[in-house]
């Protein structure tokens, strides 16, 4: 039986997929770096003309919380880490995070 997260990690990875991201959910189980978000994404996007036809990666780390749920304070840590590296890192259900990558300029292939 799914968790009510899953079910959220489940609509926004289906959104990333929509949006050709390439994406992962990291399974640390004691491993890896602490506060990692639950979903790593590379989103492709377009930048700006001076940039003309150069197509690059947007890095986003998504935080999947249940309803009502914050993150703790290492995650919150990882997520302005991920924010001052110039990456896009979002918390919250799939009803907070889904319009806010609909945000992003990623353009199809």
């Amino acid at each position: 039986m799914k968790s009510p997260e899953a079910w959220e990690k489940d609509s926004i990875s289906k959104h990333l997929v929509s949006m050709l991201a390439w994406s992962f959910r990291p399974f640390m189980s004691g491993f890896g770096k602490a506060g990692v978000p639950d979903i790593v994404a590379c989103v492709p996007v377009v930048v700006t003309k001076e940039m003309v036809g150069m197509r690059v990666g947007l890095f986003v780390g998504v935080e999947v919380k249940r309803d009502g749920k914050l993150p703790t304070k290492l995650q919150e840590s990882r997520i302005e880490e991920i924010k001052e590296a110039g990456g896009i890192a979002v918390w919250g259900t799939a009803d907070r995070v889904i319009p806010h990558l609909k945000t992003l300029p990623w353009t199809p292939v």
